[in-house]
């Protein structure tokens, strides 16, 4: 019964102090101010109590897509000042026009408690300053004298003419919310496809039909619109971790795509194209589509050593291998920017959809049958699949077929082999144009595992000490990772600033197999001098001089989105240790074998005695999948504590025999 009480005392507790903000508009209380905890998320330094958002598009504004924004925001701590004391707001502009967003009525207010009353503090307007970049403006603020428990209030409109893109609203962000709304007023005559994206659901929707709304034409009737307002409350904030792609796939955000636009004569104006108009365009435009009918500027490239190989697959990776070697990659994509073939050819250097253009002409003007792919990278998100939407695209890459098997092959990383994608395209799936068929969504997560294997001899000595060698080998992305690593990093510290070793681990020299020969596993070899605990007459000694990972890098209490390694991993450590004359095995670490739902992971280890003076130590882990749903989050969590923890605190206990 007391268990009952201290409960529901709690429970009211919490809800009592969340319900001590005013989270139904945005004026400040006092209350908002005195309230310095929220029981939802007690880690967070910063929290929305409320915001809106009201998006139409306004006459007073020659019709272009007016956005209103109001947000109020408490400073829990000192860390929230950070987060929040600084907002940014992100201008769109055209390339081809002088047609860019702008700001009006832009207000923001730091509101405090001084000797108990509320005061206010209001930006000065000349404090607002904006930077430039080629295709946006980034217009920025800072609140005036922020102290941890204020609250602050800002709003303002935001003017856009691209009237085609109409304003989304996210609900989720870094920090947790208790109330966010969003209203949209749409004409009758637009169509959208509207999606909310995440795992999160609305608390409410209401629609309604707004009558004679709007009219574009004086002549005209005025349209009707359909106007809804969107509402969430209890918001967690979004969390980051390692191996996820586009925090854009998962955070929940109201998506608005124009589908088509009926003007006033009754003419249906389809903007949401099919996939066919996509490729006739792609095909045909100037910037993308006829750069990939230049093999003629090409035939002349190759030298006969490469142009006269019999063998297809060595003379295709032959002509990877020279772009690599005579032309580099500048870091940019800009895959829409208008292109020449010609410039690269002249500057040795290029973007993305350039550099692998060149790739691609090479092998149409050697026979290989090539297409070209549309692709986007980790970072900017997954492609829509219903219909096309250009922007979604920001990569490009090709396939080429040899002897009846395709490869993707992209030129831009000087140490990854053929057939291998740069970890950043790893996105799940691309579209792959074919000049003939059309285009098809393809599969590009690697068949093949990425592994490294470590073979470890060593001999312990009398006084505590070992000696020995360790033989590792790394193969896929394990070894484009080292080859990467060793190119960037002095020989004498690569030991100490990458290898991970434990910290009883020293080597005195290191020798490395395969290092510019991408075909071929990598290999890496240490002779080790490591160190024990000897006290008394038994040695306490770790047998592992390496360790496959750091730390653990799954620490959140829940994931709500996919673990995405990008590829399979395997990972396997062997390890003869020999005994010295003298002594005997007095302890062992036990054996563990854990494995995941489905048969999609396991983690086996055991050291057994192999002979008087000899123990095998194994131990080996496999991740069957390149993505894990969240409902693995748990189980793999479990798993990189469990290989740290062996890894780490394995003994091995050695007894003077008396």
């Amino acid at each position: 019964m007391n268990k009952l009480f201290t409960t529901l005392f709690l429970l009211f507790t919490f809800l009592s102090n969340a319900q001590s903000f005013n989270s139904k508009n945005a004026s400040v209380t006092t209350e908002d101010l005195r309230t310095n905890q929220y029981p939802l998320d007690t880690a967070a330094h910063a929290l929305v109590i409320f915001e809106k958002g009201f998006s139409e598009f306004d006459a007073k504004e020659e019709y272009d897509l007016v956005t209103e924004y109001v947000h109020k925001i408490k400073v829990l701590d000192k860390m929230g000042i950070d987060e929040v004391a600084t907002v940014e707001i992100p201008l769109s502009k055209s390339y081809s026009s002088s047609a860019e967003e702008r700001v009006k009525d832009l207000e923001a207010y730091t509101y405090k408690l001084v000797d108990g009353k509320l005061s206010s503090f209001k930006l000065n307007p000349e404090e607002v300053y904006t930077q430039n970049f080629d295709n946006y403006d980034l217009m920025k603020f800072t609140f005036p004298n922020v102290s941890p428990g204020d609250v602050l209030v800002y709003k303002y409109k935001l003017i856009s003419p691209f009237k085609f893109t109409f304003t989304g609203w996210e609900f989720q962000s870094k920090i947790p919310k208790i109330h966010s709304e969003f209203t949209s007023k749409i004409p009758g005559n637009y169509d959208y496809h509207i999606a909310l994206v995440g795992p999160l659901k609305l608390t409410d929707l209401k629609s309604e039909i707004v009558e004679r709304c709007i009219s574009f034409n004086r002549a005209a009737n005025p349209a009707d619109c359909s106007q809804n307002l969107y509402t969430m409350d209890d918001i967690p904030a979004f969390k980051e971790e390692e191996y996820m792609t586009s925090e854009r796939n998962y955070k929940s955000r109201l998506k608005f795509e124009l589908k088509s636009i009926t003007r006033l004569d009754g003419y249906i104006d389809k903007i949401t194209k099919e996939w066919e108009d996509v490729d006739d365009y792609l095909l045909k435009e100037k910037g993308i589509g006829k750069q990939w009918k230049k093999d003629r500027l090409v035939e002349e490239l190759l030298p006969a050593s490469i142009k006269n190989i019999p063998d297809a697959l060595e003379k295709a990776k032959a002509i990877y291998a020279f772009i690599k070697d005579n032309y580099k990659w500048n870091g940019e994509y800009q895959i829409h920017d208008d292109l020449k073939l010609k410039d690269i050819l002249k500057d040795h250097t290029g973007n993305i959809m350039l550099l692998n253009t060149l790739l691609y002409n090479l092998y149409k003007s050697e026979g290989y049958e090539v297409d070209p792919i549309m692709a986007s990278t980790r970072s900017h998100g997954f492609i829509t699949k219903i219909h096309p939407i250009l922007s979604d695209f920001n990569y490009f890459f090709v396939s080429v077929n040899v002897d009846g098997k395709n490869y993707y092959a992209d030129a831009s990383e000087k140490y990854l082999d053929f057939g291998r994608l740069p970890y950043r395209a790893l996105n799940s799936y691309a579209r792959l144009l074919d000049t003939e068929k059309g285009s098809s969504w393809i599969d590009i997560q690697p068949e093949d595992y990425s592994a490294i294997s470590f073979r470890d001899s060593i001999a312990v000595q009398k006084d505590g000490s070992a000696i020995g060698f360790s033989k590792q080998t790394f193969s896929g992305y394990k070894a484009y990772n080292i080859r990467k690593e060793l190119s960037e990093t002095e020989r004498e510290n690569y030991f100490t600033e990458f290898s991970n070793p434990n910290d009883h681990a020293r080597t005195t020299n290191l020798n490395i197999t395969h290092e510019n020969d991408l075909e071929e596993d990598l290999e890496i070899t240490y002779e080790l001098k490591n160190a024990s605990q000897k006290i008394d007459n038994q040695i306490y000694f770790n047998p592992f001089s390496f360790k496959f990972f750091q730390e653990n890098p799954f620490n959140l209490d829940k994931r709500t989105y996919p673990i995405d390694f990008g590829y399979k991993d395997m990972f396997q450590y062997s390890i003869q240790l020999y005994i010295p004359e003298g002594y005997s095995v007095a302890e062992m670490p036990e054996a563990k074998a854990l494995r995941l739902p489905g048969n999609k992971g396991s983690f086996i280890f055991s050291a057994v005695k192999i002979s008087e003076n000899a123990l095998s130590i194994q131990c080996r882990v496999n991740f069957t999948e390149a993505v894990y749903g969240p409902e693995y989050y748990e189980g793999l969590k479990k798993f990189f504590n469990e290989i740290l923890a062996v890894q780490e605190q394995s003994l091995i206990v050695l007894k003077e025999n008396s």
